[in-house]
């Protein structure tokens, strides 16, 4: 019998982490100085003969986290993850102009470097690099089910008018730029709704200005959240509602929203890289954020999160046909976690991000997927969510907006 999928527009599809064997997730490239090259991964699961000894700092730099403070530069695990590189054209140096490489080598002209270093976004619609986006981490260790009240602040509530009168918040959106955001194209036809504009810097969709007690005891609260009406909404044109491939829209703020004059919003880092090198993420954990509806209860107030798992695409590819009769494509992948452990954490269109580290070491967040596609029944099936890959589209991304600045 055939499963018959559903749009994520309230719940993040759970599945069993371990249904391809177990699951060893790392969270980026590291360079350790006496054993070389690995991944960062948990400190338990790096079975290298001499992991006591990871201990020089520039590994341990590498792999810092504030949300996962026990990773360790580990050696016996494969380098995955594609380095940031400069989303340019040419460079203008001395001699003439030369083509910008996808990666920064250790053989690269100090001169050059100097020359390809990220600048602030000097237009509304230029999109960010780091350290001007996927800087933002948790200053705690995350061990339940809510962010903390500064945790993904590229995660963006959609408002939508329902047919019949009021309001609904049935999907979710990533902040790219001062006036972009990224969702599902699903989410542009949300069953009876009419989809108005976004809620920039929001938490407990109950309270405004929102406001928790940090670890120390002090009361501390964030600035309102921000209310920016959506004057164009531009799903991609091979969109379909049959198989959810190419389930991506771009989404226009109607006003500018200049995140670099306020201090608890940020955009998220758009992937590195694009391509065949973009696609190796297999193994890697990955946060979806969101207010997705809970395994207990009706869509959350609070801002939640899931650390998921990246499947191998043949592997999920295997038991997604064997389910549905539909095969997946490149653009499409796969995300799971332990059933029923903060497995319905985010909204469709919300953001699936990947921590990856830049060619010095500083570690960042960018937008590897968008929630999509998965099984009606949250948490409890083996059977991975599907997500529209962000690399595969970076091309469309920045063309649609290219053509509308004006």
């Amino acid at each position: 019998m055939l499963v018959p999928l559903v749009p994520l527009l309230l719940a993040l599809l759970g599945a069993q982490a371990q249904q391809f064997g177990k699951a060893i997730m790392h969270f980026g490239n590291c360079n350790s100085v006496e054993f070389g090259r690995g991944t960062c991964i948990e400190k338990k699961d790096c079975d290298f003969f001499a992991v006591d000894k990871l201990t020089d700092l520039a590994s341990k730099q590498q792999c810092f986290s504030r949300q996962r403070p026990n990773l360790v530069c580990c050696p016996r695990e494969t380098n995955i993850i594609p380095p940031l590189s400069p989303r340019m054209g040419n460079v203008t140096t001395n001699s003439g102009s030369v083509n910008t490489p996808q990666g920064i080598s250790s053989s690269t002209p100090l001169r050059l470097l100097a020359r390809t270093t990220p600048r602030p976004p000097s237009g509304i619609d230029q999109l960010p690099q780091h350290p001007y986006c996927g800087s933002a981490f948790s200053f705690r260790v995350v061990g339940g089910q809510h962010t903390g009240l500064f945790e993904f602040p590229w995660t963006t509530l959609l408002e939508y008018d329902m047919v019949g009168g009021g309001k609904d918040y049935a999907c979710g959106a990533s902040f790219i730029a001062q006036r972009w955001l990224i969702t599902a194209a699903h989410c542009i036809e949300a069953f009876g709704r009419n989809l108005t504009a976004a809620i920039l810097g929001e938490w407990n969709r109950d309270t405004d200005p929102d406001c928790e007690v940090n670890l120390s005891g002090v009361r501390e609260c964030a600035p309102p959240h921000i209310r920016v009406t959506i004057d164009r909404i531009l799903p991609h044109p091979q969109y379909s509602d049959k198989n959810y491939r190419n389930d991506i829209a771009l989404l226009r703020l109607s006003r500018p929203v200049n995140w670099l004059q306020m201090k608890y919003l940020e955009p998220v880092c758009l992937p590195p890289q694009r391509g065949i090198n973009a696609n190796q993420l297999a193994g890697s954990a990955a946060d979806v954020s969101g207010w997705g509806m809970t395994e207990s209860s009706g869509s959350s107030k609070i801002k939640r999160m899931a650390m998921l798992h990246i499947q191998p695409q043949d592997e999920c590819q295997e038991v997604f046909y064997k389910d549905t009769n539909l095969t997946l494509a490149d653009s499409q992948m796969c995300a799971g976690g332990e059933i029923g452990v903060d497995s319905c954490s985010g909204d469709s269109g919300g953001p699936l991000t990947v921590e990856a580290s830049t060619p010095g070491g500083n570690r960042y967040v960018y937008l590897a997927g968008v929630v999509s596609i998965g099984r009606e029944q949250c948490g409890k099936t083996q059977f991975s969510g599907v997500y529209t890959r962000v690399s595969s589209f970076m091309d469309w991304i920045e063309t649609t907006i290219r053509a509308n600045r004006v």
